[in-house]
């Protein structure tokens, strides 16, 4: 197991378990009421859909479910197919959850399968993660030389 992917990846869960869905939105009877001269105009109503969904979680929450579902796109595509979906299913089992993680028990008897794959596919999963990390880590690098020497 690598800590801080592993503390990473718990970071992402926390995020996808429970996002922060409430955004503060403008009010037309807000505003009527504060130039009627009724006080402060009030905002927003929570939920607001998908795309204040999206705009709440974090940079790193949102790499990381790149990360993720990159895992699991066809070998052609780069990903690693299936191992890639059974990977991106453990770290749902592992990562995404309300309240306390669940034990290693309740997660294998979720995943059905022994302690020994289980943590096999844990330090897989964290080498994956790692591994894609960095390479979009060295892919930003090269783009931010590029801008800063002006070859873009």
């Amino acid at each position: 197991m690598i800590k801080e992917v592993d503390a990473l990846l718990r970071q992402w869960g926390q995020e996808r378990a429970a996002p922060a869905l409430e955004a503060s939105v403008r009010s037309p009877l807000g505003d009527t009421d504060q130039w009627l001269g009724g006080g402060r105009g009030s905002g927003g109503e929570p939920g607001l859909g998908v795309a204040a969904m999206f705009a709440q979680y974090s940079r790193v929450c949102r790499v990381l479910d790149d990360v993720l579902r990159s895992l699991s796109a066809s070998r052609e595509e780069g990903g690693l197919g299936g191992r890639g979906l059974t990977l991106y299913t453990l770290a749902r089992v592992r990562y995404v959850h309300a309240g306390e993680q669940p034990s290693v028990a309740a997660q294998l008897a979720e995943l059905a399968i022994s302690e020994r794959t289980y943590r096999t596919q844990v330090a897989e999963l964290h080498r994956a993660v790692l591994e894609r990390l960095e390479g979009r880590l060295r892919a930003a690098d090269r783009a931010a030389w590029r801008v800063l020497v002006g070859e873009d």
